[in-house]
C-alpha cells in the first residue's frame, strides 16, 4: 500500500516550549518557501484553521549527514521515592537523625539539608536520590533507613 507522503525533507529544530493553556511544542525550520506548500492549503480546506493529524518520524542527524544517537540527560519528574527522600531532607527531625547517627553537630539550615541528602545517597548507595526510584536495591536500603528512622523518633520522642 502507498502513503500519500506530505512532506519529506530535512528540518532544522527552531524551538519546544509547554505551557498549560498550549500543551506540547514543537516548531522547525523548513529549509525554503517551496516546502512550505504541502501546508498552505491545509488550513484553507478547513476554514483558516490548523489542527490537521499528521505521523512523523523524526531522526537526529549530525554534522557528516547521517543518524546519530540522542543523548538522553536525566531528569525528568521525580518517582514517589525520590519525592519522599526530598521533602524528608527537608524536615527538621530526619536532620536531626541524620546528626544524631553521624555524631554531628548540625549545620546550617541549608547544611543541614545537604547532610540529609549526602547521608540518604551514601547509605542507598546512589549518586542522586533520583536513582532510588530506578534500582530496587537502593529502594530496599531507603525502606530500611526509613524503619531506622521511625524506630528513632520513637525512641527519642521526636515527632515529624
Amino acid at each position: 500500500m502507498s502513503v500519500p507522503t506530505a512532506y519529506q525533507g530535512e528540518l532544522m529544530l527552531a524551538g519546544w516550549k509547554e505551557t498549560h493553556t498550549g500543551g506540547a511544542q514543537v516548531t522547525f525550520w523548513l529549509p525554503d518557501s517551496q516546502a512550505l506548500e504541502p501546508f498552505r492549503h491545509m488550513t484553507v480546506k478547513k476554514g483558516n484553521t490548523a489542527g490537521q493529524r499528521f505521523m512523523a518520524v523524526l531522526v537526529l542527524l549530525g554534522d557528516d549527514d547521517l543518524p546519530q544517537a540522542i543523548e538522553r540527560k536525566p531528569g525528568g519528574p521525580l518517582g514517589a521515592l525520590a519525592k519522599s527522600a526530598v521533602l524528608l531532607c527537608q524536615g527538621d527531625a530526619f536532620q536531626a537523625f541524620v546528626a544524631d547517627l553521624e555524631g554531628m553537630q548540625l549545620a546550617t539550615p541549608e547544611g543541614r539539608e545537604l547532610q540529609a541528602s549526602d547521608h540518604i545517597k551514601r547509605v542507598c548507595q546512589v549518586a542522586s536520590r533520583k536513582d532510588l526510584d530506578a534500582s530496587p536495591q537502593a529502594a530496599g536500603l531507603f525502606r530500611d533507613l526509613m524503619t531506622r528512622f521511625r524506630d528513632w523518633r520513637e525512641r527519642t520522642g521526636v515527632s515529624a
